[in-house]
């Protein structure tokens, strides 16, 4: 087998890494800040206008509250007309109010959407002038939620989806699987990755008295329940993994036989304390509940965090979450009837985020260590520091949605770059056909999208990302990566 080069073969116009890990403590102190803000220092009555059109909607007579939107949860109650669209419906309003009313009878709520995402660099930005440059994919959600004792004490319920991705187009790749093409050292995004139709999600959910504590047991989605962040839907928001679904620094595990908990231990308080416990042996796209009994190998985190609301989407947050990650025993690929395992190790991290709001201006940022190489995915976990900051505008011309700013400074693991640029075993040479050489320096990105609700159920994201020294790439030292989004909701 070919040996990739060594990281001498590199651009000499890389950044000094000395300046970038300046800009690093300057980002770092941001998130400071803004914490501090979101702990009540700065305390502006900034309360954003809602559109009154809401009132008159059909919804799910349940209190607004901040969520992770990608949660099913969540993800039921916005599955109905939102107001302030450029124009009318797509779907009769009798078909949500039957929804209302088949909640309000049994307790169940439904939810369907369909989205798609297409996505492109040009040629001469790739890996290599073979490389695929673009994707086509979309997949296809339907999500079901069934509660008893709604509202009261000890409510519990189950929750499950059918989950298909796939590409569109005989010739198209998902843009998901973009990242060995492109070589950006976080990817270009982690949510439209292919797998046939399977339920991703299916667990039990169990409320104790009052609602302040609850747990989930089941096949559950690690990424779903931690690290909050009100803009954390890539399927219409940000799309770069630095923002929404940060694969390339926390080992997550995919959806998996786990267990988590939420707990507000001050009663009428914000604050929570919430925590996972999942497989991390399975593959995504899989329903196998066997690999914890076989390998017992674990990702885990805790999150403690607190919110300050002055509305329903008027509000100020702060966390911090620390994880854990075994190595995953299971990643690798088989040649010849031998098992080859790719180069993973255990490791733990934290995350410290904030956001604050302004009327309509909300910015945030974190900042991520992390020492766990390879994680639940089995090859994206290869990054040790990541900043991030940015901003975001809310109903920019009187319009639903948002438009948002993202940047983000990531530095690699040393020990994934040596794997790369010198394995020294089998294992590590399997990582060469993925990346076949990688820098040493830190990579800067930057995203901008705007979220146009174009009608009262299909959300329209354009959007491109822009990235400087990407990690594994030294074809070019620029990156141009646009891309336009679509969703379907009812």
């Amino acid at each position: 087998m070919k040996v990739a080069g060594t990281i001498n073969q590199a651009p000499s116009r890389n950044w000094d890494i000395q300046n970038a890990f300046t800009t690093m403590k300057i980002i770092g102190k941001l998130v400071l800040i803004l914490f501090l803000l979101g702990t009540g220092v700065i305390y502006a009555q900034n309360i954003e206008p809602e559109l009154i059109e809401n009132d008159t909607l059909p919804h799910y007579p349940d209190d607004q509250k901040p969520v992770i939107p990608t949660d099913v949860g969540p993800d039921l109650d916005a599955s109905f007309p939102k107001a302030g669209s450029l124009l009318g419906t797509i779907i009769p309003g009798k078909y949500f109010d039957w929804k209302v009313d088949l909640y309000k009878r049994t307790g169940l709520k439904l939810g369907f959407s369909y989205q798609a995402m297409f996505m492109g660099v040009p040629q001469s930005q790739t890996v290599t002038e073979t490389s695929t440059n673009t994707g086509l994919g979309g997949f296809l959600l339907i999500e079901a939620q069934w509660h008893f004792n709604r509202g009261k004490d000890y409510e519990g319920g189950i929750t499950a989806t059918l989950d298909w991705r796939h590409a569109l187009g005989s010739n198209n790749i998902m843009p998901g699987t973009l990242f060995p093409h492109v070589g950006s050292g976080t990817g270009v995004d982690a949510t439209f990755l292919p797998w046939d139709a399977y339920a991703s999600i299916l667990f039990w959910e169990q409320h104790l008295k009052k609602g302040r504590f609850w747990f989930r047991i089941g096949q559950t989605a690690p990424v779903a329940m931690m690290d909050f962040f009100r803009y954390k839907d890539s399927r219409v928001s940000f799309t770069g993994t630095s923002h929404t679904l940060p694969v390339a620094v926390i080992p997550y595990a995919p959806p998996s036989l786990g267990i988590g908990f939420n707990w507000h231990p001050i009663e009428g308080s914000e604050l929570y304390v919430k925590g996972v416990i999942n497989d991390l042996n399975v593959e995504a796209g899989e329903f196998d509940w066997s690999g914890l009994f076989e390998y017992g190998e674990i990702f885990t985190a805790l999150e403690i965090g607190k919110h300050w609301r002055r509305g329903p989407s008027d509000f100020d947050h702060a966390h911090i979450m620390f994880f854990y990650a075994d190595k995953k025993s299971s990643a690798g690929v088989v040649v010849q009837d031998q098992f080859i395992p790719l180069p993973t190790s255990s490791g733990w991290g934290f995350k410290v985020h904030g956001t604050k709001q302004w009327n309509k201006l909300v910015g945030f940022a974190n900042y991520t260590y992390n020492t766990a190489e390879g994680g639940g995915f089995g090859v994206f976990t290869g990054i040790q520091h990541s900043v991030s900051a940015g901003l975001v505008y809310n109903q920019p011309l009187d319009i639903q949605g948002e438009l948002g700013l993202g940047l983000n400074l990531s530095s690699p693991l040393k020990d994934r770059g040596n794997s790369i640029n010198n394995p020294q075993n089998i294992s590590e040479i399997l990582l060469t056909h993925v990346w076949t050489v990688a820098r040493d320096v830190p990579q800067f990105s930057t995203e901008i999208y705007w979220r146009i609700l174009v009608l009262k159920q299909l959300w329209i994201t354009p959007g491109m990302q822009l990235f400087v020294n990407p990690t594994y790439n030294i074809r070019t030292d620029f990156l141009f990566a646009p891309s336009i989004k679509a969703r379907v909701f009812f």
